[in-house]
C-alpha cells in the first residue's frame, strides 16, 4: 500500500490492475526513491482463524459473524493467557497441526527438540527453523546450550555435548552482551543491527543498509564498502583483530539472507500460541475454523486426520445439519464437526440455499419432494452420506433408478424396501473420496494400519528430524510434479501425507523408471531413501530410493 500526502495521480501515474485495483505505474524501488511511504500487508489466514473460534464461542455453533462484535473478539483473544500448563504439553510435545506457523513437519521436530514451552521458546523456533541456523551448525550449538541453560540433558549419540557446542561461543568478549540471550547465536535481524553499531561503529543509517544488502536488496553492491567499514570499525571501536572481524562479517552475512526480524517472530509467536491454545481448550471449533478456511501447510486430508486423532466426531455434509462450509453443531450437547454442502460435487448454490431453508428432513421421500434436486445431485449426496439416517446407501441408490418424483409432490416409487446391509467402510470412504475430495469418516491409510506397521514405517513427523539418515515412510500421494533438468532427465516431486502430517519427495529419473508402476494410483505407498534439507524452504524432504505399494 503506497500513502501519498496529497492526491496520488498528482505524484506519479496510475493504472487498473488485472484484480481491479489502483496500483502504481512505478515499481516499489521507484516509490521508496520518491520519499513515499510503502506498506506491505499480509492477509494471515491464522487471524481468520482465532477470529472465528472466538465468535463461535461467544455464540456457540454458529459460524456467522455479529456486527458490532469486533471489539469483543479482541478481547477474547488478549484475554489468551500466555502462561498455560496445558499448552505448554501441547507445544512441548510437537500436537501442533493447524496452529499458525508451527505445524510442519520440521517445525515441529523444532519444538520438541528445544522443548518449547512458552511464547518465548516458539519465538526462538521461529528464528531457527531457517536454512542459515540449519545449515550453518547454529541450531544445533543453538539447541545444546538452551538445554544445558535449563539444566536438561541434550541428545547426541554419545549422550554428551560435543565440547565445541559447551564452550562459550565468543569470538570476542565485545559480542557477549549482544548475543547473551540467543546463547551467542546470532538469530535476529536486530542482532545484525546491534554488531554492526556497537561492535564496529557503523550509523544506524549504515548498519540497516547493512541488513538491506544482505538480505539480498543490496542498492548498488554496497557490500564491499560497508565489509571495509565494519572491519576498520570493529578495531577502532573494540581493539577487534581484522582475522576476527573478518569471522563476525561472515557469519552475520551467511545469516542475514535468512534472518527473522525479531518483531516479526514474537508477532508470529504469539499468534502460535494463541492458536495452540485455542486447539487445546477448544478443539472442536479449532479445527472446525481450520477446516472452514481450508487448512494452512496440509491438505484437508490432514487437518480431517487430526481432528480424528483428537476424538472429535466428524460428518460429511448431512442435509439436516450441515452449512454452507465446515461448521460444529452440538447434538445432545456434543460437538459434532460436518463437513459444509459447498464440498459436495456438482451441487449447485441453489440446492444448496433450499436444503438450509427447508430442513429439517423427516425422510428420503421427504427430502427430494421439497428440495428436488437434480438426479446426479441426489446420487452425490446419497453417495458421500449426507442422507445418513434414511435408509442404507445401496437402497437409496436403487430407490433414486426408479426415479419417480417432482419438486412439492410426494414419490410414485414403493417405499417398501428389503432391508439390507449398507456399504462397507472402504466403499464409503471410497465414495468420500471421489464426490468430496476426501474420506471424511476415515483416511484411507487407517484402513491400512496393519500393513504400514509390518512395513516397520516411521511417520513424517519421525522421518523430518533425521536429516541425513536412511528412513522408511508409508503415505499417500498428494501433490504430484515433474521438471525437467538442463541434460534433460527428468525429476518427480511429490507431497507424501500419513496420519500425523506431509513431507515432500524427490524421485530423480532412474528411481522413477524402476518403481513407475507403483506410482500409477495415489497410494499408499512405502517410500525408502534419505532425509536432506531444502535450503530455499528450509523444510526437510526424502530422496527417494525405493517406492513400493502398500496391499
Amino acid at each position: 500500500m503506497v500513502i501519498a500526502p496529497s492526491p496520488m495521480t498528482d505524484l506519479v501515474p496510475t493504472q487498473m490492475a488485472a484484480k481491479g485495483v489502483t496500483i502504481t505505474q512505478f515499481d516499489l524501488e521507484s516509490i521508496e526513491r520518491m520519499g513515499l511511504v510503502k506498506i506491505d500487508l499480509l492477509g494471515i489466514r491464522g487471524l481468520t482463524v482465532l477470529g472465528d473460534v472466538a465468535e463461535m464461542t461467544a455464540d456457540r455453533g454458529r459460524m456467522t459473524a455479529v456486527s458490532g462484535r469486533q471489539s469483543a473478539v479482541l478481547d477474547w483473544l488478549d484475554s489468551i493467557p500466555e502462561d498455560d500448563p496445558v499448552t505448554r504439553e501441547t507445544i512441548l510435545h510437537g500436537r501442533t497441526i493447524g496452529c499458525f506457523q508451527i505445524e510442519s513437519p520440521g517445525m515441529r521436530a523444532t519444538l520438541k527438540e528445544i522443548r518449547a514451552q512458552s511464547v518465548d521458546d516458539l519465538m526462538a523456533a521461529l528464528a531457527l527453523y531457517r536454512p542459515g541456523p540449519l545449515t550453518g551448525g547454529l541450531k544445533d550449538a543453538f539447541v545444546s546450550r538452551h538445554l544445558a541453560a535449563r539444566g536438561e540433558p541434550g541428545r547426541s549419540d554419545t549422550g554428551k555435548f560435543p565440547d565445541e557446542k559447551t564452550r562459550p561461543y565468543e569470538l570476542h568478549p565485545a559480542l557477549t552482551p549482544l548475543l547473551a540471550d540467543t546463547y551467542g547465536v546470532i538469530l535476529y535481524q536486530e542482532q545484525v543491527l546491534r554488531i554492526a553499531h556497537d561492535l564496529a561503529g557503523l550509523s544506524l543509517a549504515d548498519a540497516d543498509l547493512l541488513r538491506r544488502a544482505m538480505s539480498h536488496f543490496d542498492p548498488g553492491k554496497q557490500m564491499q564498502t560497508l565489509k571495509e567499514k565494519f572491519v576498520a570499525g570493529a578495531w577502532e571501536r573494540n581493539q577487534v583483530p581484522e582475522a576476527i572481524a573478518v569471522r563476525v562479517w561472515e557469519l552475520m552475512a551467511a545469516f542475514a539472507g535468512y534472518g527473522f526480524p525479531k518483531a516479526h517472530a514474537a508477532s508470529y509467536a504469539q499468534i502460535g500460541w494463541r492458536s495452540a491454545w485455542c486447539k487445546t481448550h477448544h478443539p472442536a471449533l479449532f479445527m472446525a475454523a481450520v477446516l472452514a478456511n481450508w487448512g494452512g501447510y496440509y491438505s484437508q486430508r490432514v487437518y480431517l486426520t487430526e481432528a480424528r486423532r483428537l476424538g472429535l466426531a466428524l460428518e460429511s455434509p448431512h442435509v439436516n445439519h450441515a452449512g454452507s462450509q465446515f461448521s460444529v453443531v452440538y447434538l445432545d450437547g456434543r460437538p459434532v464437526l460436518f463437513m459444509g454442502l459447498d464440498q459436495v460435487r456438482e451441487l449447485t448454490r441453489r440446492t444448496q440455499a433450499s436444503i438450509q431453508r427447508e430442513r429439517p428432513f423427516r425422510s428420503f421421500v421427504d427430502f427430494l419432494a421439497r428440495v428436488d434436486p437434480r438426479p446426479v445431485e441426489a446420487e452425490n449426496l446419497v453417495k458421500a452420506g449426507a442422507l445418513q439416517g434414511f435408509g442404507p446407501i445401496p437402497g437409496l441408490l436403487r430407490q433414486l433408478a426408479h426415479g419417480g418424483w417432482r419438486g412439492g409432490q410426494m414419490s410414485l416409487f414403493s417405499l417398501d424396501e428389503i432391508p439390507e446391509d449398507d456399504w462397507t467402510l472402504a466403499e464409503k470412504v471410497a465414495a468420500q473420496e471421489e464426490i468430496l475430495g476426501t474420506g471424511v469418516i476415515a483416511h484411507p491409510l487407517e484402513l491400512a494400519a496393519a500393513q504400514i506397521t509390518a512395513a516397520n514405517a516411521l511417520t513424517t513427523l519421525e522421518a523430518a528430524s533425521r536429516l541425513g539418515q536412511r528412513v522408511r515412510v508409508a503415505g499417500m500421494r498428494q501433490t504430484w510434479r515433474r521438471s525437467q533438468t538442463i541434460q534433460g532427465e527428468y525429476i518427480y516431486f511429490m507431497s507424501l501425507e500419513d496420519l500425523e502430517g506431509m513431507l515432500d519427495v524427490v524421485i530423480l529419473g532412474d528411481v522413477y523408471r524402476r518403481w513407475r508402476s507403483a506410482l500409477s494410483t495415489a497410494g499408499p505407498y512405502v517410500i525408502e531413501g534419505q532425509v536432506e534439507l531444502d535450503r530455499e524452504k528450509g523444510e526437510p524432504f526424502i530422496r527417494a530410493e525405493k517406492i513400493w505399494r502398500l496391499e
